[in-house]
């Protein structure tokens, strides 16, 4: 197509060559699954937040990792970290959601599974495991199981990135979370479960894009980082 690029850039000659190689190879754009579009167009606040607890995950990253993501949903954030990582499986319970992801990806080092953690067997470990909002829509004894199913998939130098909206948010969460979310956390709550099966574990807190260190009972999402799976002397 014909774009036009404008008049007042430097180099009008190269930003027209750059600018036309973008159009060209997205001729009509990127198209977002009804969850991340309903975010786009009623609540773009939401949004962002959603992608920076992404953004805090895809930080930890190592280029050579090998990451699953258990709870991937529509997909947007396995490719996100797509970006940072060797590979990355995201593995979901939902085919509608499955479904869309493996629609919207480009990356080949991306795939998407449908599958329940309790019954996925990889014939390889992997170096991280990120697992975001998805604890709070299980029970206690069911989160405690959903941990340790996590730390039997690590290498034993392995990292979980644990993130959760906290239990003070939950007076102000949305009606569709308030309608899904059985058991919200306390952080040292979290933090307790965690260390059943790593030993040693990280704590942050998250208000809208902002990670921090500080007062847990005012922040709105915990984030717990899991290391050394397997070694812990927790009973």
């Amino acid at each position: 197509m014909q774009v036009d690029s404008g008049k007042y850039n430097k180099d009008q000659k190269l930003y027209h060559k750059l600018i036309t190689e973008i159009y060209d190879k997205y001729p009509e754009g990127v198209h977002l699954t009804p969850e991340y579009a309903q975010f786009v167009q009623e609540d773009g606040l939401r949004f962002l937040i959603r992608l920076a607890r992404y953004k805090f995950a895809a930080r930890q990253l190592k280029k050579t990792d090998r990451v699953l993501e258990v709870g991937s949903g529509s997909g947007l954030g396995s490719i996100f970290m797509g970006q940072h990582c060797r590979e990355i499986i995201g593995l979901d319970v939902k085919t509608t959601e499955v479904a869309e992801a493996s629609n919207i990806n480009k990356r080949d080092n991306v795939r998407f599974i449908c599958e329940d953690l309790f019954n996925y067997d990889p014939q390889e470990k992997f170096d991280v495991i990120v697992n975001l909002d998805v604890i709070e829509h299980m029970s206690v004894l069911a989160g405690r199981n959903f941990i340790h199913a996590m730390s039997n998939l690590l290498k034993p130098t392995g990292m979980l990135i644990l993130g959760s909206p906290s239990i003070y948010s939950y007076q102000h969460q949305s009606p569709l979370s308030q309608a899904s979310h059985i058991h919200c956390y306390d952080l040292p709550e979290l933090v307790e479960q965690v260390e059943k099966d790593f030993g040693r574990t990280l704590t942050f807190s998250m208000n809208d894009e902002i990670v921090h260190t500080g007062h847990h009972k005012m922040a709105w999402y915990y984030y717990v980082l899991g290391f050394y799976p397997g070694k812990t002397d927790a009973k």
